[in-house]
């Protein structure tokens, strides 16, 4: 009688353990894929802006505009005189000065 108790007993804790480490299991495989399917959501937002970079880039018009919006910056800072003009014009200037006296 001892025995058949025994048996049964050790039978209920067998399953009970093999129970608890399929549930173990399960949670850690939930635990990966939930893992995976993060790292697949920010994949696919950076997938998205990329592609949408990718597009900006890539229509000649916007670059264009973007060129175009580049130089007139550029154009807006101010430039030192071209002080080669101012000379050759002085320079002409002078002489027709030298040349009616």
């Amino acid at each position: 009688m001892f025995f058949r108790f025994g048996a049964a007993l050790v039978l209920v804790v067998l399953i009970s353990l093999a129970g608890t480490a399929l549930e173990k299991r399960n949670l850690e495989l939930k635990r990966v894929v939930l893992r995976q399917e993060y790292q697949l959501e920010i994949l696919q937002e950076q997938h998205a802006a990329k592609r949408v970079l990718a597009q900006q880039l890539g229509a000649p018009n916007r670059l264009l505009d973007q060129l175009d919006a580049a130089s007139s910056d550029m154009s807006a800072q101010p430039v030192k005189p071209d002080r080669s003009r101012d000379r050759k014009t002085r320079h002409n200037s002078q002489a027709a000065q030298r040349g009616s006296l």
